[in-house]
């Protein structure tokens, strides 16, 4: 007969898993070790040191997986085994010389730092010492680290500056800084060096190197990669030179400069990026905002120019507001501008207004631009000049803009209008679906009826703007709409427009869900388990759980078990624990598993018990939730 564990782990039987450990049968005797760590204290560990003592009372290499208990309970007796072992290779097998060095990783204290530190010297020092090391973050192992890292580098080169990065010893940023620097490092060890850097202290910034550190960082600050780029940036930012070597790149990156001489266009980017996140550090002098405008021209890819406008909004002042009103008109930045001017400190807003009113032909550009910013900034009195703009008199993409900025101030006078554009079968379907897009920002009840015929619309931007815009109006003829669109629409992005808005509605919208989850759509599956695990009640449980069990949802069968146990609702026991009988993977297994022992009632613990005395304790995810319910127990 096979012994109880469960029973003896909820009791905290130190005792029966003790006999367990002596003579119970296979793999009872492995999974008491494991279960006797769990309890911890002192009585367990004095079984543990029992079974290291007396080896041979035991079942066969049962002492090995022991002492590795009393590591991770960090039980300083088990260090002289754990160093003696270590001295003399271990025992004949590699996974234990790993699981060796893991255990002085856990343990910790002087010894073992001593005897890792050592273990570092080697011509070809083990990986798992280096990770025992990372683990510990001992000051005295940076020297070794450092005297391994070329090494460490031909073998696996990221592995290697990861750990000097977990080090976070100021005393590894000169290697990381050559790295970063180096012509021969590949992108990805410059990025990882970097965000290694990043990782030091600011206080002990700039750390002492053969060159300055600014100036070895300025490569890392031209890679294409903003994951590079960014944190080396930030990193030069730290320092009155960085700080000049920012500006420096800025004043670098003039269209009249020679092309050879030029910033690259990433780098001006990167430093633009910076000064619009941290816009105190810039402009409080007056260079930088001259050099940002001088960016602004036609003779600055639009890329570079954009960048700089975005800056210019962050920064603000005079000169910046002035520069940005001339440029609004450019056709490849405009969008840009606009919402840097909405974001200035002091929006120009009369300035806007005048331009708004302009309906001069080469006033245009700048028209459509003043209409965003106006939209962005929620300027009420633009609405007139917006309703103005919407004229079939005017170019589209005035319209356009006058549109989206009408829904923007949610100006409910507009609806007519908006709603008669939408309608109209002579105009472009971009420009119908901008509208569409308007009225469900404004969300008046007069609207729906639009939306609800828009939905069915030949264009498929109309249609999707009206799925997203029937997302606010929580009836139930919206819900009936969307429900259908997510069912028979042939364009897919409009289906998961669909339900995305079904999943925003809230409770009116749980039937139609739920609905959806018994007609399954393949192509919207992951948004349908996102809408339900959103919705209340026990519909939205029954939606997921048919998710969940249904052969045709097996794409999103994890995701709906997921989200099934995130509910913690008592609710999501039954549907659990029918995924723990039924021929899954373990994965689904598992994650019912983890859901069942977080809901805390005694039908689901009652499940859980079950799974671990038929399934056992192999996984770490079966102790996991014996232990949850065993801890609530005590």
């Amino acid at each position: 007969m096979e012994p109880d564990i469960v029973r003896m782990r909820l009791e905290r039987d130190v005792a029966g898993l003790s006999e367990v450990m002596r003579s119970g049968p296979s793999p009872h005797y492995v999974w008491a070790v494991d279960l006797l760590r769990e309890i911890g204290g002192r009585e367990a560990a004095d079984a543990l040191l029992d079974c290291v003592d007396r080896p041979d009372a035991y079942p066969k290499w049962l002492h090995l997986h022991a002492l590795s208990a009393l590591a991770e309970l960090r039980d300083r007796r088990a260090l002289p085994r754990i160093l003696k072992d270590a001295r003399r290779g271990g025992p004949e097998h590699s996974a234990r010389v790993a699981r060796l060095y893991e255990d002085l990783g856990a343990i910790g204290g002087p010894e073992a730092v001593r005897e890792l530190v050592h273990r570092l010297g080697d011509p070809e020092p083990p990986r798992m010492v280096v990770e025992a090391v990372a683990r510990l973050r001992p000051p005295e192992a940076v020297p070794a680290l450092l005297g391994a890292l070329w090494t460490l580098l031909l073998r696996d080169e990221m592995f290697a500056v990861e750990t000097l990065g977990a080090m976070r010893d100021p005393r590894t940023a000169p290697a990381l800084l050559y790295l970063a620097a180096s012509e021969g490092s590949s992108p990805r060890l410059r990025k990882r060096a970097v965000l290694a850097l990043a990782q030091l202290p600011e206080d002990c910034w700039p750390p002492p190197a053969g060159l300055n550190a600014e100036f070895m960082l300025t490569r890392a600050l031209r890679d294409p990669d903003a994951a590079t780029a960014r944190p080396a940036a930030a990193l030069l930012a730290r320092t009155d030179y960085g700080m000049e070597i920012l500006r420096d790149h800025v004043h670098g990156a003039a269209p009249w400069k020679p092309a050879e001489y030029r910033t690259p266009v990433c780098a001006a980017v990167t430093v633009c990026a910076h000064i619009q996140e941290r816009p105190a550090l810039f402009g409080q002098d007056g260079r930088d905002v001259p050099n940002l405008v001088a960016l602004l021209g036609e003779r600055s890819v639009p890329m570079v120019r954009r960048a700089a406008a975005s800056a210019l909004g962050a920064v603000g002042g005079k000169a910046a507001t002035e520069a940005l009103l001339a440029a609004l008109g450019g056709d490849r930045t405009g969008d840009t501008v606009a919402r840097a001017l909405s974001a200035l400190p002091a929006p120009p807003v009369r300035e806007l207004l005048a331009m708004l009113a302009d309906d001069a032909r080469e006033a245009r550009p700048r028209r459509r631009g003043a209409a965003i910013a106006l939209g962005l900034l929620e300027c009420a009195d633009a609405a007139p000049l917006l309703l103005d703009a919407l004229g079939p008199e005017n170019y589209r993409d005035v319209r356009a803009a006058a549109a989206d900025a009408l829904g923007d101030l949610r100006h409910e006078p507009a609806v007519a209008r908006l709603s008669s554009l939408a309608g109209d079968d002579e105009e472009p379907g971009t420009l119908r679906a901008r509208a569409v897009h308007a009225l469900g920002r404004i969300g008046a009840p007069e609207s729906l009826p639009v939306l609800l015929t828009a939905v069915h619309d030949p264009s498929e931007p109309v249609r999707v703007q009206a799925a997203q815009g029937l997302g606010r109006f929580p009836v139930r003829e919206a819900s009936a709409a969307l429900g259908k669109v997510a069912s028979t629409d042939a364009s897919r992005d409009v289906a998961r427009c669909a339900v995305r808005a079904l999943g925003r509605m809230g409770a009116p919208a749980v039937p139609v869900l739920a609905a959806l989850a018994g007609q399954f759509r393949r192509d919207v599956g992951e948004e349908l388990v996102t809408a339900l695990a959103e919705c209340p009640g026990a519909e939205a449980v029954a939606g997921l759980a048919a998710l969940a069990t249904s052969p045709e949802a097996a794409d999103v069968r994890l995701s709906a078990i997921r989200a099934l146990a995130d509910r913690r609702s008592p609710d999501c026991a039954a549907p659990l624990a029918s995924l723990l009988t039924a021929d899954h993977t373990p994965r689904i297994h598992f994650s019912a598993l983890r859901g069942l022992a977080a809901l805390d009632t005694e039908e689901a613990d009652a499940h859980v018990l079950t799974y671990c005395r038929t399934k056992g304790l192999a996984s770490a995810e079966a102790r996991a939730a014996l232990r949850d319910v065993a801890d609530r127990r005590r």
